[in-house]
């Protein structure tokens, strides 16, 4: 299958969609990126160069705009408002480490500028490194208290990063009046979270009265579950939604993720297939249905699909690693090394990268490298045949729970 750059392009562009649509149902419902529209003390030829570059961003030009804002920073090193939009372009581009840096150099001539520590705090979310959106997140909510979408994302980091008691300190106060379904959402994971079981069975309970958001609050009462290891009753949920909405956007997807934590594997390919069906670009559904297959062994069969996803997010360790096992296991060993050593930098510390790393390596004739790697498997607290167990009996896919 080839992939034109057209296809990359538009598949980019719809997974960034879908992605935005996922975490305003969970949560982050205010995903979107500030642009940052004025320049900083420009002359009139570099307002003109930003003035370009920024409708270059708004039209999803994103070659364009990247040239642009980086000429306005070399005639002005500190324009704040090239900087920022600069990191749009990266973040947009699934560019995350070069987004922290240039967020950061940003915050540097800026320190309480809140759109940049609103787009920084995103991208680590987007990461889940709840850790250090957290802290992002909390300069913005002490900033502005009254900031909803501020305080929602830092109990969102609170909730899932491990501190639900502290999430319930910032969610409470804004349930007093009419909340959204996704505080609502947020407060009874929390609750749960918390060993207030009874409390969060309310909260989900007031969810689910109101007729008119009964998909949307099935759908996160499914994810509720699901992040809990409750797979049955997520299934139940998420069955739930697509009964009052058939098309509800990532109730398939989340569905066939359900079936994979299930080991249904026949059900989880139906489901990912038919959240493809209502949307062909779909990015998280393209990846797990790729590293299903080769989880399953076709392995063949998974190379358009995770060739595709890892075009596209250049920092998954995950989509490098699958791919990169598709082709060690089709004897593709040129392929697979740089594919697995990428992984590897991703993520040192998953030893079985580094047991399919040195397989390679081993194939290919280069013993001191696949030495070196085994070695690092030994550092990681695991033999190689330990390792290699633990892949062949892992049915689950990354990313699932």
């Amino acid at each position: 299958m080839k992939i034109s750059a057209d296809a990359v392009k538009r598949f980019l562009l719809k997974s960034l969609q879908s992605k935005r649509k996922t975490l305003r149902s969970l949560g982050v419902f205010a995903f979107a990126t500030v642009v940052f529209c004025v320049p900083v003390r420009s002359d009139s030829s570099t307002q003109k160069i930003f003035e370009s570059a920024s409708v270059a961003l708004k039209n999803g030009d994103y070659q364009a705009a990247e040239a642009g804002f980086r000429k306005v920073l070399q005639a002005e090193p500190k324009n704040v408002g090239a900087m920022s939009n600069l990191g749009v372009v990266y973040s947009r581009t699934l560019r995350y480490a070069r987004a922290i840096e240039i967020y950061k150099r940003a915050l540097s001539f800026s320190p309480r500028e809140q759109g940049v520590l609103l787009n920084l705090g995103l991208v680590y979310l987007k990461q889940d490194d709840y850790g250090r959106a957290q802290s992002y997140f909390a300069r913005l909510h002490r900033i502005d208290p009254k900031n909803a979408q501020a305080a929602n994302l830092l109990a969102t980091c609170l909730v899932y990063g491990g501190e639900p008691a502290r999430a319930l300190e910032v969610l409470e106060p804004l349930t007093d009046s009419n909340p959204d379904p996704a505080t609502l959402y947020l407060l009874g994971v929390a609750y749960s979270r918390s060993g207030r079981t009874k409390a969060g069975e309310q909260v989900f309970a007031r969810l689910l009265t109101n007729t008119s958001t009964k998909a949307q609050a099935s759908f996160l009462l499914g994810q509720a579950y699901y992040d809990s290891a409750r797979f049955e009753e997520a299934e139940q949920a998420f069955k739930s939604a697509l009964e009052v909405d058939p098309k509800f956007a990532g109730a398939h997807r989340e569905l066939g993720k359900v079936f994979i934590s299930l080991r249904h594997r026949e059900e989880a390919e139906k489901e990912l297939r038919t959240a493809l069906g209502q949307d062909a670009e779909d990015a998280s559904a393209i990846y797990f249905l790729g590293a299903l297959y080769v989880q399953s062994g076709e392995y063949q069969r998974s190379l358009p699909l995770l060739e595709l996803a890892h075009k596209v997010t250049p920092d998954s360790w995950a989509a490098a690693y699958y791919l990169g096992k598709a082709k060690l296991r089709l004897n593709d060993m040129n392929s697979a090394v740089p594919l697995l050593r990428e992984a590897a930098e991703l993520n040192p510390d998953e030893p079985a990268v580094f047991y399919l790393l040195a397989t390679g390596l081993k194939a290919l004739g280069r013993s001191e490298e696949a030495k070196a790697a085994l070695r690092r498997v030994a550092e990681l607290h695991a033999t190689s045949l330990e390792a290699e167990k633990k892949a062949l009996r892992d049915a689950n896919v990354v990313g699932t729970r």
